[in-house]
This record gives C-alpha cells, sequence and structure tokens, in this order.
C-alpha cells in the first residue's frame, strides 16, 4: 500500500503551493499590466509567451491539484 512520509506530503504540499503562487503572480502581473493604459484594447494575455507560461503553470496546478485529490481519497480509504 502507498506509505507517504510527513516530510513527503510536506514537499509535496510545498510544490504545489510554488506553482500555485507563480500562476496567480503570473496571472496578476500580466492583468494589471492591461489594466495601466485604460481605454485600452491590449490584451497581454493573448500574448504567446503570457500565454504559454500560463498554460503551462495553469496545468501543473490542475495536474498537481488532481494529483492531491487522489492521494487524500486513497489515504483516507487507508486509515
Amino acid at each position: 500500500m502507498l506509505k507517504l512520509t510527513n516530510g513527503q506530503v510536506k514537499g509535496f504540499l510545498f510544490a504545489v503551493e510554488g506553482v500555485g503562487t507563480v500562476f496567480f503572480g503570473l496571472f496578476l502581473t500580466v492583468y494589471l499590466l492591461g489594466l495601466r493604459d485604460l481605454p485600452g484594447d491590449m490584451v497581454y494575455h493573448s500574448e504567446p509567451i503570457f500565454r504559454t507560461l500560463l498554460s503551462l503553470f495553469g496545468s501543473l496546478l490542475i495536474v498537481f491539484a488532481l494529483i492531491a485529490l487522489v492521494l487524500s481519497i486513497i489515504m483516507k480509504k487507508k486509515n
């Protein structure tokens, strides 16, 4: 059966929080840069570099969240 130490769980949760923080920080920065020149029609979210980074970190965040959900269900059934 799956046995995780307290250190492994903390490390995984730290990684999830880190990816979430990077995603949120990048999203907020790009959003606020778009508000800088109001009124305007510039949408920085559509720029390829920002879109790629947001897609990458957003996908990682979703994957980590799903892994955390599955691990919590497995650990709950074990106890």
